[in-house]
Order: C-alpha cells, then structure tokens, then sequence
C-alpha cells in the first residue's frame, strides 16, 4: 500500500490556522483587561429599542463569549493542520480560522468599549457599529488569509491510467467534450429555500424586536451563499475537469494530467459529507464533495492524494472521457519506477 503523501503547506497552515487565532485572540482579551476597570457596575449587558434594558456582572457580560472565543481557535487548529491536502479546502480552513477569531474578538470588544467610562450601565452606547465594524474586519482578513493559504502544485501523473477504468473511444487527434448542469434535487430545493426565508424572517423579528437592526446584515450573510450555490456547471474536456458554480465562484478545475482515474461512485450525502453544498469529507481524507443530491456522482482521484467527488448525471459519461483525456495527457514514455504520482509533494 502507497503511503499517503504529507499535506502541503504547513507553514501557512500553522501560521495562519493556529499562530494568528491565538494572537487576534489573546490581544483582545489583553484589550478587556485593560479597560475592565472603567467599565461602570454593574455593567450593561443588553440593549433594546431603548438603549440598555438589562445589567449586571461582568461575569454575564464576558462569560459566554469566552467560552466561545476560547474554544473556537482550538477546534479551527485541529482542523487547519489536520486538513489542506487541496487547496480548496486549505482556503477555507484557514480562512475561516482568521475570521472567526476576529470575529469572536470584534465581540469581546464592542459591549465593553461601547460602556467605557460612562456613568451607570443606563449611559452606555449602543455596540452596534463596533460589532458591524469587526464583522467587516473579519471577513477582511480572512479573505486575506483564505488568499495566502498557498495554491496547489503542478504534480502530473506518470503511471497509466489503469487498465480497468473505463475509457472513451475516440480517433487520433479527435476531440469532444460532456457538459452539465448539476442541481440540487427538489428535497434539497426545498430545505434551502425554507431555511433561506427563515433565516430572513428571523433576521426581521430581532431587528424589530430589539431596535439593534445592525443584526439584520449578520443574519442575512449565509443567505445569498446558500441559494447562489445551488446550481453548478461541470464540463470535460482536452484541459481535464471543471466544475464552478452558477456565478462563476468557487471554481475546482483538475488538469487531465493530475488525473490518476476517474469512476463512477454512489454518494450519501449526510453519511459522507454532512450535507449538501460544496463541503469536504467527514473523514478528513483530503476529499472535497460537490454534493447536490444522494446518487452517482464522478469520484475523481488525483495526484498528492487528492479526491473530488461532484454529483452529476450521467457521471459515466463524464468519468469515461476525463480517463481519456488523462491517458493523452501521460509522458510518452512512462517512469520506468510506475511512479503514480503521488509522491511527496512539497511545500
């Protein structure tokens, strides 16, 4: 058995997934314990369409959210080197480990700054645009991070495509190409667009309810991701496989030269992925999953260990020319060691 190449990128990724979080963390709790003592008690802890409607300890005020703040970075960490074989998922990890540390530092921050110095707990500010402002700051910097996580490397394959993986005939110099649309199924449909008009819905009633309608644009964030993701476009061809969603991004392309197979395989969305969406796997195997629907789907192994599985019709289809896409792309003399190309790869 091929052991596993190590995962790429491992600078970045304890750097940015484990180093940064710790210090975004530790300098906003640096930050509290230095303006603690101007902070009036007992201290204002929630804000209605009236200013402040509820006070008390600081012990109320700070408890949940360092609980919160404290075990995020930890969870982030474990995942930020434990995955990264693609890029993919490298950017998503480590851009999520920055940006939900800011985040969670952005609310450390804005209920005792927006009460410094003030009198009594009835005379504090209202923290919403501190909040609005480290919600900006964190999708900011983890976008930054997301960017620096570092692309993958060219690693073609130099075995054969294996003799028992299907193939598409197709003469000397001719070319074609399998083009689809790959959708969410009507349950999926269904889920999304329910959890889409809840979450507007939600998003509504706390704004009314509270007067804090600064909350609105947090709540309504995932919405325009989860119904902009619904639909994706996966196309084969001389260059290898593509797959993008309906607005372009995410974009996956695997060139046919990194191709080491390609089959046909049965997905269960919830047993392997945890759901729907574009998601990576629940064994943390180094697979990303374009999971729409439970059903066939093209299962594309590539060099370095790597794994896309994207549920599509007719997945045969796709699976046989992107095999053979991958035979034209080998040297034309394969390595004499039957390298497969999934060597090392390094960072």
């Amino acid at each position: 058995m091929t052991a596993r190449p190590p995962l790429p990128h491992r600078r970045r990724a304890w750097t940015l997934g484990v180093l940064v979080p710790v210090l975004v963390t530790a300098a906003a709790w640096v930050a509290v314990a230095v303006l603690l003592p101007r902070v009036p008690r007992p201290a204002a802890l929630h804000w209605g369409p009236a200013g402040v409607d509820r006070s008390g300890s600081v012990a109320e005020l700070l408890g949940p959210i360092a609980v919160i703040s404290s075990i995020s970075p930890v969870v982030m960490a474990v995942i930020a080197v434990r995955t990264g074989r693609q890029a993919m998922t490298r950017r998503l990890a480590l851009g999520l480990a920055v940006g939900l540390a800011t985040m969670f530092a952005g609310l450390v921050l804005a209920p005792i700054v927006a009460q410094v110095d003030a009198p009594s707990a009835e005379h504090a500010g209202s923290p919403g645009a501190a909040t609005l402002a480290a919600m900006a700051t964190a999708v900011l910097l983890g976008a930054a991070a997301a960017a620096l996580a570092g692309a993958d490397r060219a690693a073609p394959a130099r075995s054969p495509v294996p003799a028992d993986a299907t193939t598409t005939e197709l003469r000397e110099g001719q070319r074609a190409a399998w083009v689809r649309r790959a959708s969410v199924g009507p349950v999926g449909r269904t889920v999304s667009l329910v959890g889409a008009g809840l979450l507007a819905a939600l998003a509504v009633v706390m704004g009314a309810a509270s007067g804090s309608w600064w909350l609105t644009p947090v709540i309504l964030v995932p919405v325009p991701v989860m119904l902009l993701l619904l639909s994706w476009h996966v196309r084969v061809d001389r260059t290898g496989l593509t797959v993008r969603a309906g607005i372009g991004r995410p974009r996956q392309h695997i060139p046919a030269a990194e191709v080491v197979r390609a089959d046909v395989v049965t997905v269960d969305p919830f047993g392997e992925f945890g759901g729907w969406g574009l998601r990576v796997s629940a064994a943390l195997d180094g697979t990303v999953g374009v999971v729409l629907r439970r059903g066939e789907a093209i299962a594309v192994e590539r060099t370095g260990g790597r794994r896309l599985v994207v549920t599509v019709d007719d997945a045969a289809g796709g699976a046989a020319l992107l095999n053979t896409y991958a035979q034209r792309a080998r040297p034309a003399r394969p390595a004499l060691d039957g390298s497969t190309g999934t060597g090392p790869h390094l960072d």
